[in-house]
């Protein structure tokens, strides 16, 4: 099986199944309790949440289930009160999109910034749009779909000359480019996730200025009344130690050896691929393919390549990605949309699988379309 479908979920490492193992077996013990095990649990605990906060920039460091519900704990938080205001842009992962709209049911203004047709979101109307007073600006680090990499240190800068807190969705950013917030001015939160690093599943964090945010629910206290229950000690080694690899100082070079397979693989291909101007995470390779992308996806699988569609799927019939449509693409272009994600263990070997694939799956599909013809 080649295996090109990063973006949605990495491959476990085995260096983090490694870090996380001793908390799987012997390492037992309930962090909140003042025995030994318990002080040793809240030790191990203590320590992740602080490699974490060091590879990210800022001490804050709340434990979540995935980057889902740390999404949510960012936006629902800031709407404790009298609905408000609130932006966010047209590149949302539904993590954000969803809470935001809900909100905009209970009476909040949301405003959606555009975006550029090369992928990144439009700074200049994002500024006409932000507004002193506003309860959040969210942006998101580097899109799911295309790769295309947003800048968030302008972003930030205009957020915080206002005085609006901003939540950087950085799930994706920190699986290929610096997703650390230190230096970034204002109020600034990011959220990620553990098993788009080779982490565990399940596990995530919202990561800076918390303050101020409400809990979505209640319980025993655990991280600062934030997001109660029993913490997950062995999914914070995990995710501690995912960043370590992902974030840490030995990426660069690792980042550079996906983005020349990702370049060399374009540019055999020889086909459009969204956002392909700007500047986009080293695996990151959204082809128009001129297909039907959820069939392409399909036949791809049956000669065992794993890719994903760029479009979401409903009732069968694929929608065009809400993302795609923004940058100005037709439905039916966006509908050919296939996404292409390399990861840290791809090899040029899995890079002319998928090439040799690509080009008999496309000769079957042209073929299927002059018969219909």
């Amino acid at each position: 099986m080649i295996y090109l479908d990063h973006a949605a979920t990495a491959p476990p490492d085995p260096r983090v199944a490694d870090a996380m193992l001793p908390h799987l077996t012997g390492r037992v013990g309930n962090p909140s309790e003042p025995h030994a095990a318990g002080r040793r649990a809240r030790a191990d605990l203590e320590a992740a949440r602080a490699g974490i906060g060091a590879l990210l920039g800022h001490e804050r460091v709340v434990l979540t289930s995935g980057g889902t519900e740390a999404d949510n704990l960012a936006v629902l938080g800031r709407a404790a009160g009298a609905p408000g205001r609130m932006v966010i842009s047209a590149l949302e992962h539904p993590a954000v999109l969803r809470p935001a709209e809900a909100l905009a049911a209970r009476g909040w203004e949301l405003a959606v910034a555009p975006v550029l047709a090369d992928g990144r979101i439009d700074v200049a109307a994002l500024a006409e749009l932000v507004r002193s007073g506003d309860a959040l600006c969210c942006a998101m680090g580097a899109s799911n779909i295309t790769g295309v990499v947003q800048p968030i240190a302008a972003i930030a800068e205009l957020c915080a000359e206002r005085g609006v807190p901003l939540h950087v969705d950085h799930v994706q950013t920190a699986a290929g480019a610096d997703a650390s917030i230190a230096g970034l001015p204002g109020r600034v939160t990011i959220a990620v996730a553990a098993h788009k690093l080779g982490g565990p599943r399940g596990v995530g964090a919202l990561v800076g200025a918390v303050d101020g945010l409400a809990p979505l629910a209640y319980g025993g206290g655990q991280e600062a009344g934030l997001r109660p229950g029993t913490e997950d000690v062995v999914g914070a080694v995990g995710l501690a130690a995912a960043l370590a690899l992902r974030q840490g100082p030995a990426a660069g070079d690792e980042r550079a050896r996906r983005a020349a397979l990702r370049d060399a693989l374009e540019a055999r291909l020889g086909l459009p691929v969204a956002g392909g101007s700007a500047p986009r995470l080293p695996g990151h390779l959204l082809l128009l393919t001129g297909f039907r992308g959820d069939t392409a996806v399909r036949l791809l699988d049956d000669r065992g390549v794993c890719v994903a569609a760029g479009s979401a799927c409903a009732s069968g019939e694929p929608a065009p990605e809400p993302a795609l449509l923004a940058m100005g693409l037709d439905a039916a272009a966006a509908r050919g949309a296939v996404r292409v994600t390399l990861g840290p263990e791809t090899t040029q070997a899995d890079i002319d699988g998928f090439a040799d694939a690509w080009a008999a799956v496309a000769a079957d599909l042209a073929r299927a379309r002059e018969a219909l013809a």
